[in-house]
């Protein structure tokens, strides 16, 4: 779930309402960010890395501490999010179902769910269409 400084504590507690754990957060340096209209330029948001069941999912042993939880990437278009964090995301779980909700935009290999996307059903199950 991605979120802003102003809404974090916010989208967490909604995470757990859900039913969800919080893992961790994962913290994108846009490197650039909104001018500042107070005090300091927001250069930042969070992804916040939830899971439903008692344990996260088996990830791809290959890939553990590859990644660390700030993820830099220039920001490019509004609401457009860094390519890094899909990549990581396919990198530690390369044969799992993915998702992105409130998506602007597809991915091959993700079930895109949001207004500025058409619905295409491409989930996998067990390895199977």
């Amino acid at each position: 779930m991605w979120t802003i400084d102003k809404y974090l504590f916010e989208a967490e507690q909604m995470g757990k309402e859900l039913g969800y754990n919080l893992h961790t957060r994962i913290i994108w340096d846009k490197e650039n960010g909104i001018a500042p209209a107070f005090t300091v330029r927001f250069s930042h948001e969070y992804l916040l890395w939830f899971y439903k069941t008692g344990k996260l999912r088996e990830m791809d042993k290959n890939m553990r501490g590859k990644f660390t939880t700030v993820i830099r990437e220039k920001s490019t278009k509004h609401s457009k999010k860094p390519i890094k964090a899909y990549e990581m995301i396919e990198a530690l779980y390369p044969n799992h179902d993915k998702i992105e909700l409130f998506a602007r935009n597809r991915r091959d290999g993700w079930e895109s769910k949001g207004n500025e996307v058409t619905p295409q059903l491409t989930l996998r199950r067990n390895g199977n269409q």
